[in-house]
């Protein structure tokens, strides 16, 4: 029997990091942490395609309800629209059937912004102990949302404790919602380093992308503008000046991808920067393998978006990859300038397209900063993180609930 259940949106067949994190957590914890997420895709409304026979394969218990937030993307506070008050009512009643038949004293929040509410019924009608899981993001980004995004500091203060993904989540915690620096708790995000390790790479996959006898520039990322997919496509003309046979690939789909494709044409950079959209876990390992390094010269957006760690630099550098990192957000925990991979204002074109080439060009930094790269995961595998985020647990059940009021 599961002794936390942890709820978010964001459990696969969704992508991006939040989804990795909940997924390898669920997974390393030897059924001690139940997952609970949405049958529907919360973007469409429509059903994830063979929902079932992927959670028979997940490995960690699962629940379901048709959606933990409303579909259309529009206020996300409560409004006066009846339908969202009947949504949440049937969230809570599941969310506490689930928790009931699990034996779960504890419930972990993975959606701050859509779920955080939650933390107030749980918590002080049903007795719960209530963390909140946060990335980052969630609480720099200033979109002037409803009422929900003016609530999120109500939801954490009220929580019992509050997990921060990296030093720099942490701080904005503390600067941003005034959340008491007591409460909370760094758990560094994880790498499977069983799925992640160096491998060669196939030729096979060389053909499929056309990258035969190029050295592969490797960016995996939702297309978005805090991941610097834009700038790394103006920086390949000069990365190209010095190293004719470089290629980029970048593996992810997003809404900047009308103007990545502009940017592409614009550059004349046509047969040498591929967008692959999607890939699956199998080709993505794939990629690692035959990539000759990562880039991701992520930057923080004027409205306060940034990344909050940065998981696709560990999976780089656990494929025995040098990375090229932005300076900016939570990555600067992920990424040490000079041990690891090279960091950059994501905002200097000139920089990155340096950066690039040095590693391309100097077999010795290249090397150096690979070895690096090993070293700081090993101590970042999911079973460390995941016992890590049990023992806090543990550590919360001993403690009177009057001493986190």
């Amino acid at each position: 029997m599961a002794r936390v259940l942890l709820i978010s949106s964001t459990f696969p067949p969704v992508t991006g990091g939040s989804a990795v994190v909940y997924e390898n957590l669920c997974r390393c914890a030897d059924s001690a942490i139940a997952g609970f997420s949405a049958r529907r895709d919360y973007a469409t409304g429509r059903p994830f395609p063979d929902l079932a026979a992927h959670d028979a394969r997940a490995g960690y218990p699962i629940h379901r309800t048709d959606l933990l937030r409303p579909a259309q993307k529009t206020d996300p506070g409560l409004g006066t629209r009846l339908g969202d008050l009947k949504l949440m009512a049937k969230v809570l009643a599941r969310a506490v059937m689930v928790a009931r038949r699990e034996g779960a004293r504890i419930i972990c929040l993975g959606d701050l912004v859509y779920g955080g509410w939650l933390v107030f019924p749980l918590r002080y009608l049903f007795g719960y102990k209530v963390l909140v899981y946060v990335h980052g993001e969630e609480v720099t980004t200033h979109d002037g949302g409803g009422l929900f995004d003016r609530w999120r500091a109500r939801f954490l203060a009220h929580a019992h404790a509050v997990i921060a993904v990296s030093s720099f989540t942490r701080d904005a915690l503390v600067r941003l919602m005034g959340i008491d620096p007591g409460k909370i708790v760094l758990i560094p995000n994880g790498v499977d380093t069983a799925r992640f390790q160096p491998r060669p790479p196939r030729a096979d996959i060389a053909e499929r992308y056309g990258v035969a006898g190029r050295r592969v520039i490797l960016n995996v990322g939702r297309l978005v503008a805090r991941k610097g997919q834009d700038h790394l496509i103006r920086a390949m003309p000069a990365i190209l000046a010095s190293s004719p046979d470089a290629h980029l690939l970048i593996a992810g789909e997003g809404p900047l991808r009308p103007t990545l494709e502009s940017l592409i044409a614009q550059h004349g950079v046509q047969a040498r920067v591929t967008l692959l959209g999607e890939v699956d876990d199998a080709a993505l390992t794939d990629l690692y393998a035959q990539a000759d390094l990562f880039a991701l010269p992520n930057r923080q957006m004027p409205d306060g978006d940034t990344e909050g760690f940065g998981l696709v630099f560990l999976e780089a550098n656990a494929c025995g990859k040098p990375v090229v990192s932005g300076r900016a957000g939570g990555v600067i925990d992920a990424v040490q300038d000079g041990v690891n991979g090279l960091a950059v204002d994501g905002e200097n074109i000139e920089e990155i397209a340096h950066a690039v080439s040095r590693l391309l060009g100097d077999g010795v930094l290249y090397r150096r900063l690979a070895e690096g790269g090993l070293e700081a995961v090993r101590q970042s595998d999911w079973k460390h993180r995941a016992a890590e985020f049990l023992a806090l647990c543990d550590r919360l059940e001993t403690v009177n609930d009057r001493q986190h009021s």
